[in-house]
């Protein structure tokens, strides 16, 4: 198995502690695992932090990317960097060789739960689809598919890929014309119905964002 778990940590003593406890539950029930972790602080990790990851997860840094670098120059709200950054560190990895017939992704502020089977996945793994809470016109869809915990085969990645690089581009526009959009709704737009696979419950619980409100799917 091969999580990719992406995190910005920003040299806080409280996203790192989530960030570990989501290594740490994966290795607790899958101990063989492989980790791969994209880092993308505004201002890079010191190397005490850095010390803290264990060395069997492989570490991603994308602090000095000049598309990150750009997207935090943007100063737009929290939302649009955090889905600009994950939609372009996701894809980066998936340009990596992997050689696991199923990737999972997972996101560092999240752990897994008892709930979570992977006999249950399938295709592209998603909690079943939400409504959205803007307007058509504000985001340009009508639902999303969470992104906390996802999966998806080996043979996916191209489509994968492709959908990623579909939900970038929307989202530079959305943003640039006044909307909103994120890495949740560009999986609903634009993520070919054919490969979807839906679960009522996936596994997976963890702190939303900036909030202090914990959630399990």
């Amino acid at each position: 198995m091969i999580f990719l778990i992406n995190s910005a940590i920003n040299n806080d003593q409280t996203r790192l502690q989530e960030t570990l406890n989501s290594l740490e539950s994966i290795w607790r029930r899958y101990p063989l695992s492989d980790i791969w972790i994209a880092e993308s602080s505004r201002n890079g990790l010191s190397s005490a932090f850095v010390g803290y990851i264990p060395i069997r997860a492989k570490l991603f840094t994308f602090w000095d990317d000049p598309y990150v670098k750009r997207v935090y120059s943007e100063r737009q709200e929290l939302g649009f960097v955090k889905s600009a950054i994950e939609v372009y560190t996701t894809r980066e990895l998936l340009r990596q060789p992997i050689f696991q017939n199923r990737i999972y992704k997972l996101s560092g502020r999240y752990e897994l739960t008892d709930n979570f089977r992977p006999d249950e996945h399938r295709l592209a793994t998603f909690k079943r689809r939400l409504p959205t809470g803007f307007s058509q016109e504000q985001c340009g869809t009508t639902g999303m598919l969470m992104t906390r915990l996802y999966s998806f085969s080996r043979e996916l990645i191209p489509v994968i890929r492709d959908t990623l690089s579909e939900i970038q581009e929307y989202h530079w526009h959305k943003w640039g014309s006044g909307g909103v959009f994120d890495l949740e709704h560009g999986f609903y737009k634009f993520l070919p119905r054919q490969h979807l696979h839906e679960l009522d419950t996936i596994g997976v619980r963890g702190r939303i964002g900036h909030l202090s409100h914990y959630v399990e799917d």
